[in-house]
């Protein structure tokens, strides 16, 4: 197994939930997934092995989703393509069933927020960045992400008590 083979296998999980979290739908996320790992291994030979990889990868995926879908997905109001796609995602979510609804009113209102409040939450909470690692993947100073967070989260919470 080659170094870029071991990468694959042992990020490619949290890497589908973060381009999941992204997009918002089953279809686009796997074409951002793909599109990653296809920007990653053209420009593997770059990669630098004293730094994390992961961090490397998200930045990539994180600069892939602004670049070739932020606009589909400021005007995107569907949160499903269809409703198999809904189920789909229900059952992938390890949660009882009274506790879906309040899920999806979160998962609605993340996917409410501006795109770059949507990045800073989907990294620091649904993948575990710190500050710093985040500063890296989006390329803005660490100052910006943590008022990006506190200000995603203060959005959120607004939405979440509106609804």
């Amino acid at each position: 197994m080659t170094d870029f083979e071991h990468h694959v296998a042992l990020y490619s999980r949290d890497l589908m939930r973060f381009c999941y979290k992204l997009c918002g739908n089953q279809h686009d996320a796997e074409d951002l997934f793909q599109e990653t790992w296809v920007k990653a291994l053209k420009n593997y030979a770059r990669y630098q092995s004293d730094k994390s990889f992961k961090t490397w990868l998200f930045a990539i995926c994180a600069n892939t989703f602004r670049d070739t879908v932020k606009e589909k997905y400021r005007t995107s109001k569907a949160l499903f393509q269809n409703a198999e796609e809904k189920e789909r995602f229900l059952h992938s979510i390890p949660t009882r069933n009274e506790d879906i609804d309040l899920y999806l009113d979160l998962y609605d209102a993340l996917h409410k927020l501006p795109k770059k409040h949507r990045l800073v939450i989907g990294l620091y909470y649904f993948q575990e960045f710190s500050h710093r690692e985040i500063a890296q993947i989006l390329s803005i100073p660490e100052g910006t992400v943590a008022s990006r967070l506190n200000t995603a989260k203060k959005l959120l919470k607004r939405r979440l008590s509106d609804e």
